[in-house]
């Protein structure tokens, strides 16, 4: 999805009057420009094992005597894996209650919070709330919040049974949901400038490579590339005035190597390109597939071919791009910036 353009803006704050708001509250507008829309799709697999099984994660508290009401309370703990194989890596773990919600037949609401304990996402949350029959073998839950890189989340989980015995039963998702990012300032550059990081795009599936120093000033920009973007490396000056060159993020079998030498007066107005899967020797890939920089002086690019999803980040209004952060591998999997505003008068 292609975020939409911005304009990085600051607010001051001034002493509270007798009968104002009080110290311990804050508030400030947060327009459309300033909120970035990110779109999450995972694909996970979750166990649940009755108690009394050597592996339980799910036990009674509370069950109903009266015959005519289906009534029983149980805690959950289920785990959440990336694939259905005995080697699959442990994700989540999905830890809340369901409940039996119906007078004659076999029907649950479910609340639970799917707690990531990965490297990837630890600590971060979805907030999940739902029913299901225990006959069906497929429905949906609604994320209704989250916590971390899933802040603000909302959307859904459908969730399929794929394999089910009277002790345990296996569940296959597919979560969708819809996260807000607000862009902040980062750092003082101590001129009355300041930097925000905006992104990423594309897919994160590994580490996150990223900067030693605040960035003032990108100076050179290097790609290598093919059918999609092989890496990029680039050079930049950090506040202190001290230069730093940085990677190349990424493989190096790109056919083609570019250069863009930035002159002093040259400042990165935008980013744009297209991402999207490819596949190389019956393997998929995420990657962005190309890139254009834009300056105040000309386009350059595109670079790599342009194909499936676009995403573009212009800057307004004086701000510019100083740097990157990236996931990358075999080849660039996901691209983010460091725009730095103008200094304030």
């Amino acid at each position: 999805m292609s975020p939409q353009s911005f304009t990085l803006e600051t607010t001051t704050t001034t002493p509270a009057a007798k009968g104002s708001d009080p110290s311990y509250f804050q508030s400030a507008p947060a327009c459309h420009e300033m909120i970035q829309h990110k779109e999450l799709l995972l694909h996970l697999y979750a166990y649940q094992n009755v108690q009394k099984t050597p592996d339980a994660n799910q036990a009674v508290i509370v069950e109903s005597k009266r015959p005519e009401c289906f009534g029983i309370l149980a805690a959950n703990d289920w785990t959440v894996y990336d694939g259905p194989a005995h080697n699959a890596n442990l994700v989540a773990h999905a830890q809340g209650l369901h409940l039996g919600a119906s007078m004659a037949k076999e029907n649950w609401f479910i609340c639970f919070n799917m707690v990531f304990v990965n490297q990837r996402f630890t600590g971060s949350s979805f907030k999940v709330m739902g029913d299901f029959q225990g006959t069906a073998h497929n429905g949906e839950w609604a994320i209704v919040g989250g916590t971390g890189e899933f802040a603000y989340a909302q959307g859904v989980i459908a969730f399929k049974k794929t394999q089910q015995s009277e002790r345990n039963a296996r569940m296959e998702l597919h979560v969708r949901a819809m996260c807000l990012s607000f862009l902040r300032p980062l750092l003082s550059l101590g001129d009355g400038s300041a930097v925000a990081k905006i992104g990423p795009w594309g897919k994160m599936s590994g580490e996150l490579l990223d900067i030693p120093s605040t960035p003032q000033r990108l100076e050179r920009i290097t790609i290598r590339h093919g059918v999609v973007i092989d890496s990029l490396a680039f050079s930049f000056i950090d506040k202190a005035g001290e230069p730093y060159n940085v990677g190349p993020w990424g493989g190096r079998r790109g056919d083609n190597k570019d250069t863009i030498e930035l002159a002093p007066s040259e400042i990165v107005t935008e980013v744009s390109g297209t991402v999207g899967i490819f596949a190389e020797d019956n393997v998929e890939y995420n990657a962005i597939a190309s890139l254009t920089i834009t300056t105040n002086h000309r386009p350059y690019g595109p670079f790599g071919e342009t194909q499936s999803t676009p995403f573009s980040v212009p800057v307004q209004d004086n701000n510019n791009i100083v740097g990157f952060f990236a996931c990358a591998g075999k080849y660039v999997e996901a691209l983010g910036v460091y725009v730095r505003s103008p200094v304030s008068t």
